[in-house]
Parts: structure tokens; sequence; C-alpha cells
């Protein structure tokens, strides 16, 4: 039997959601997510198994309707999921591991981005998704050398704590913000209360962002390095800029227990991590954690390059926000941020 009969007869273990080829619902983040997603993810899937796929796209109702949902019913077969909160989910068996065997393609992902416990423990599968990226008017400021030199030019930051706080940290401790974060949260947290006199917006969206940059409300700030492609190539007014406290999110596919069609779930995962789809995805400005697809965009797109890894080097440093020591110190993280800082 071929891999896709395999899965078609696996796949009709379950009931069908439309008496006709099974159906699984895949939960993804609105936007280029989602718009990548369904352009090059969703016929690669369906070729490979005779199945379809439906997404559900949006941002953050995807947890609460699976904590509500019975156990043997989940709103979704796939999730891609960020850290916080899930990962207390994950410890609660609302998920299950995977059988790596079944995701083959995740042995071409550099050990870098799989270095974290929810891999190391089979639960999901980890891969870096935005970069923390600086980014000003180049009509109305040079190019920040630090992020305590950006501190002096009333800034906008990102109103999320977990990348804010980072910029913080990096402004303090240049060069090893992960490691000071870890160390002395408080004083970090202290410092960002401290400094928040000096930034001048706090934005929602990485547009948001952009509008302020444009119409001078602020010079320089951070930002999402997946949403500076769009706008560097339409806008010479802007550029960006990195530091050594280089920080990806950490983006993370999930199977939640009690889904119907295991079997698919994992052939989708492991769609999402072949070379095919990896290149589509590098190519519409995401990083691609497989070196060789890295290695390939970098040579075609050198503003792809300036801020994604793609040589041996730049995997070797690969890391994510501290998410651990962020969940050490959730209250600090949440409620507290919002109170002390966003003020």
């Amino acid at each position: 039997m071929t891999r896709r009969s395999l899965l078609a007869a696996a796949a009709g273990g379950g009931c069908s959601r439309s008496r006709g080829r099974p159906a699984i619902t895949v939960f993804t983040w609105a936007g280029p997510w989602g718009q990548t997603f369904e352009r090059t993810l969703k016929p690669l899937f369906e070729k490979a198994t005779g199945a379809t796929v439906l997404f559900d796209n949006g941002w953050g109702e995807e947890i609460p309707k699976l904590l509500i949902a019975p156990p043997d019913q989940p709103p979704y077969d796939v999730m891609i999921v960020a850290p916080f909160v899930v990962y207390a989910v994950i410890r609660r068996n609302y998920f299950q591991k995977l059988d790596w065997s079944r995701i083959p393609n995740a042995r071409l992902f550099h050990s870098s981005a799989l270095r974290n416990w929810v891999y190391q423990e089979g639960w999901g599968l980890t891969w870096p998704d935005a970069l923390h990226t600086g980014i000003y008017n180049t009509s109305a400021l040079s190019r920040p050398e630090s992020w305590s030199a950006v501190l002096e030019h009333n800034p906008g930051f990102y109103r999320a704590s977990y990348m804010s706080l980072y910029t913080f940290a990096s402004a303090r401790y240049p060069g090893r913000a992960v490691q000071a974060l870890a160390e002395d949260f408080e004083d970090n947290f202290a410092f960002a209360r401290a400094q928040r006199h000096r930034i001048a917006h706090w934005w929602t969206t990485s547009p948001d962002m952009a509008f302020n940059l444009l119409q001078g409300t602020v010079k320089v700030g951070n930002i999402h390095s997946v949403d500076t492609f769009g706008l560097l190539r339409e806008q010479r007014a802007l550029d960006i800029f990195l530091t050594e406290d280089r920080a990806h999110f950490q983006a993370i596919w999930l199977v939640p227990r009690g889904t119907r069609y295991r079997e698919l779930a994992h052939e989708f995962i492991n769609q999402f991590a072949s070379l095919e789809f990896q290149h589509e995805y590098a190519a519409a400005g995401f990083p691609s954690p497989i070196p060789e697809v890295a290695a390939s965009q970098a040579a075609r797109d050198p503003l792809w390059a300036r801020v994604n890894p793609h040589t041996d080097a730049d995997f070797a440093k690969l890391h994510y926000y501290p998410y651990d020591t962020y969940l050490r110190h959730w209250d600090d993280m949440t409620s507290r941020w919002n109170r002390e800082v966003l003020v």
C-alpha cells in the first residue's frame, strides 16, 4: 500500500463529517499564517491523503474552545499555538503525545528549533516564528546601535509583555537579556517600570507601529520580523536593525486528545515540515527551521537573509524568548505589566 492509501484507510476508521472524504479541522492564526497555509499547505495535504482540511483562523479563542469541549469532541484536530497559557494546558493532558515516526520530516529541522521540553517530551513540533526586530524611520534617525540608544528617542513598543520586557532587558543588559531575565526578573521588571515614561506609543499591531513611524509619532521601536518585509519593500523611509539579543517567538503544532483523525493530524504536521511547503513558507517571509531551505531563500532574497537564520552560525545561536522564565513570573507578565508599565 502507498502512504496515501494507508492514511486514507486509517481515516476511514473515524466518522466522516460530510459522508464524503474525511475532513480535519485545523486552528491557525489569522493573517499571513492562515493565508499561506490555505494557499500552499492545504493542497499538499489533500494530495498526500485524499482528505480535506478546514481552517479556523483566529487569535486567542482556541484554548477556551478546547477547554470547554467534551474530551472526545475537541473543536480542532490540529492546533497552532503559542507558549504562555498553553504550556499549562499541555501539562493538564488536553493534548496527546506525537508519534515522531509518523512525522519523518521533523528530522529535517535544525536541532536548535527543537531544543525545548515541548518537543523533547513528545508533545508538539516547535519552530521559530517572528524575530525580535528593531525598526526606524531613516529620514528622522540614524541606525540605532543598541536598545539603550533607542530609549533615548521616545520609541514605540509592543504592548505585549513577552516582547517589550525582553526589549527593556536588552537595553539594560545588552548581549545577555535571556540570562538577565532568568537571574533577576524583578530587576528587569523594575527597569521597565522606571523607563515606561520614555515610551511614546504602545502599539497593538505591526501596521499600527508602521503608521506611527511614517506619521512621525515615533522614530524607532520594536516590531515582528515577519511583518517587516512588505513595509520595507513599499516604504523607502523605513529600515530595520538587529542587536546581539535575538529571540524568536515560539510556534507549536499540537494534536488535541480525542481527535478521530489522529493519523491525518500527524500527516498534516508532516506536510508542514516538508521541504516543498517550507520553501513556500520561507518565500512568504517566515523563518524556516530547515537549514537547506533557509540557505536557498537567503540566496534569493537579501532582505529575508537580514533577519532570518540561514547559516550554521545563525542556527547555533537560535533561541526563543525565555518562556519558562516568564511562566515562573506569570503574574508579573500579565496583571502587573498592565497595571505598572502600561500606564
